[in-house]
């Protein structure tokens, strides 16, 4: 009897719910990348309009040199909407990538545990529920306590807050702390149950190693989705004038998107190490079986011997990280990210002020 079979049936709790996150995803028309673009737009299309209905800052203004240029606290605006776009994605971008590897994920899976894969794509366990709304509530928390920190250092009343953009900041930035909290937890969530899926259905076959590779490109979807948050979170650095911050913080955000990858993919490699040095073991013990034979000089024993060594050398040889070819270049890609927000703060200006007095970039 294995391991698993000695444990229940199912390693997860399959008994879920649907986020809100999701639940919005669900209901929209307009797919992904059109809900997550209506999200973003509704959210900074909501700071520009009460930027410029209030006046209190504009959106921007016009620099001495002649060019349109965003104010800060509008920059500021701009990358908490992005991060609130994001946070609000990554669940949904969670999900899809459940669908989109279920075939390949039941593959590598003992059939005990096809069940417990089928739940990761059906929303969140109902045992999580409690700790999803202890972070809404303190995510609402920690967004009014925000705003109140902002009116005692601008020495403004509160009335004289919310006729200004702090009205905005008012509305959206408790559902920014709210949802980046739950996407944190979201994160959390899904490699703590993917761990426990492998330690329970995942039984190492040498001979197919190739079925494990599933692993490596969730491993690359999850260092994807730290990089992209932290692409994004770079963004209120972004000041070429800085560049010693950007590189340091861009070397922080690789750093964080490699241990993201190794981790995913750790609990694999474990595993894959155990049933080679248990296979070494058998191998060692019938090759110090054939080795006094052979010695004494029984060719069928040096025959097996030899067999054996060859056996040896393939098994020390079998990979142990789930890590393809494939998955290797998309990380070398994906470590480009980071860097895409000094160049979009640059960018980002330059469009505006064509888009307002025809100027060239």
């Amino acid at each position: 009897m294995t391991e698993s079979d000695a444990k229940p049936q199912s390693a997860l709790d399959l008994n879920r719910f649907i986020p809100a996150e999701t639940a919005l995803y669900r209901w929209s028309p307009l797919g992904f990348w059109g809900t997550t673009l209506a999200v973003f737009v509704i959210s900074f299309g909501s700071f520009a309009l009460t930027a410029e209905i209030t006046g209190r800052p504009h959106l921007g203004y016009i620099n001495a040199a002649g060019a349109w240029q965003l104010n800060n606290v509008s920059w500021i605006g701009f990358v908490l909407s992005m991060i609130l776009t994001t946070g609000v994605a990554l669940t949904q971008i969670g999900r899809r990538r459940w669908e989109t590897e279920r075939a390949n994920l039941l593959a590598a899976l003992e059939p005990q545990g096809r069940e417990a894969a089928n739940a990761l794509c059906d929303g969140v366990p109902v045992s999580w529920r409690r700790s999803y709304w202890i972070l809404t509530a303190i995510g609402l928390t920690g967004g009014l306590l925000f705003n109140v920190i902002m009116t005692r250092a601008q020495n403004t009343s509160p009335l004289e807050y919310v006729q200004s953009i702090g009205f905005w900041f008012l509305v959206f930035s408790p559902w920014l702390y709210t949802v980046g909290m739950r996407a944190g937890l979201s994160l959390a969530r899904e490699g703590k149950e993917m761990r426990r899926l492998i330690s329970a259905h995942v039984v190492i076959d040498l001979y197919r190693l190739e079925r494990l590779d599933i692993f490596g490109r969730i491993g690359l979807a999850a260092s994807g989705s730290w990089l992209v948050m932290a692409g994004v979170l770079l963004l209120f650095i972004a000041n070429p004038g800085q560049a010693w911050i950007a590189i340091l913080a861009i070397a922080l955000a690789v750093l964080g998107g490699v241990i993201a990858l190794t981790n995913a993919v750790r609990p694999i490699q474990r595993k894959i190490h155990a049933a080679k040095m248990a296979e070494l073991a058998e191998v060692h013990r019938h090759m110090a079986q054939a080795r006094e034979r052979a010695f004494a000089g029984d060719d069928t024993a040096a025959s097996a011997l030899a067999g054996l060594t060859d056996y040896e050398v393939w098994v020390e040889r079998r990979p142990e990280w789930p890590i393809s070819t494939s998955v290797t270049l998309r990380f070398s890609l994906y470590i480009l990210i980071p860097i895409l927000p000094i160049l979009g703060s640059y960018l980002f200006e330059k469009f505006a002020d064509r888009m307002i007095h025809g100027g060239l970039f």
